[in-house]
């Protein structure tokens, strides 16, 4: 008898065990659950709050009239690409807006005006949509885009991940904001051996001459 109750007992251990433990991760797997459910709550919320910002912005149109409503412009394409594109590294507004205006002779140039390109920016695959210059190059040709705005997207694409720009990312990455220390950096842009010149005199008269929107 006394073995008999010592084995129920034994049982009643086992059973008790077993339904402490399974208690235990049903609470512990009901809390990951739970986390996992938040988790996925938070990121909708992202996504869905991205969404609402891309959709309140409208492509801008791109207007020429004179020097200060390219600058407008420009700046408007800028501000366009970094509230619409979620993983954008933000580049130098200054020297951005400057190169823009040497590119395309202030937004008139034959690229800008038929090819909506403001940085001369080339093509060697010739089954994109391109012009060619003058001397007629067989091997590339200059960009054409549906919106200027494309045009400023691919500059910016080009410096933040072009072989050519790190000296300029890493004056970035340490901070630096003057865009005159940048010039130098671009040396893969420098065709014409006036360029670096050009560029400084560009700038320097957007410092005086002109006013550069704030991003928004």
């Amino acid at each position: 008898m006394r073995e008999k109750i010592k084995t129920i007992a034994q049982t009643l251990m086992v059973v008790v065990t077993l339904l402490f433990g399974w208690g235990i991760y049903t609470v512990v797997e009901g809390a990951k659950a739970e986390k996992q459910a938040n988790l996925l709550e938070v990121e909708v919320q992202e996504v869905v709050e991205t969404l609402e910002a891309i959709t309140t912005h409208t492509l801008p149109n791109f207007e020429r009239a004179n020097n200060q409503t390219f600058i407008e412009s420009t700046v408007a394409c800028v501000s366009y690409i970094y509230n619409t594109t979620t993983d954008v590294i933000p580049v130098n507004l200054e020297l951005l807006v400057a190169q823009a205006a040497l590119e395309s002779a202030w937004g008139n140039s034959r690229f800008a005006l038929e090819g909506r390109n403001l940085f001369g920016i080339r093509t060697y695959d010739l089954r994109e949509p391109h012009m060619l210059p003058s001397n007629n190059p067989k091997k590339w040709g200059v960009r054409v885009y549906m919106h200027e705005c494309d045009s400023v997207q691919h500059y910016i694409n080009i410096i933040n991940n072009g072989s050519a720009y790190e000296k300029y990312r890493e004056l970035r990455d340490n901070g630096v904001s003057d865009s005159l220390k940048y010039v130098e950096t671009l040396g893969a842009y420098a065709a014409d051996k006036k360029y670096f010149p050009k560029l400084r005199s560009i700038i320097k008269k957007l410092r005086t001459e002109y006013d550069i929107p704030i991003l928004n």
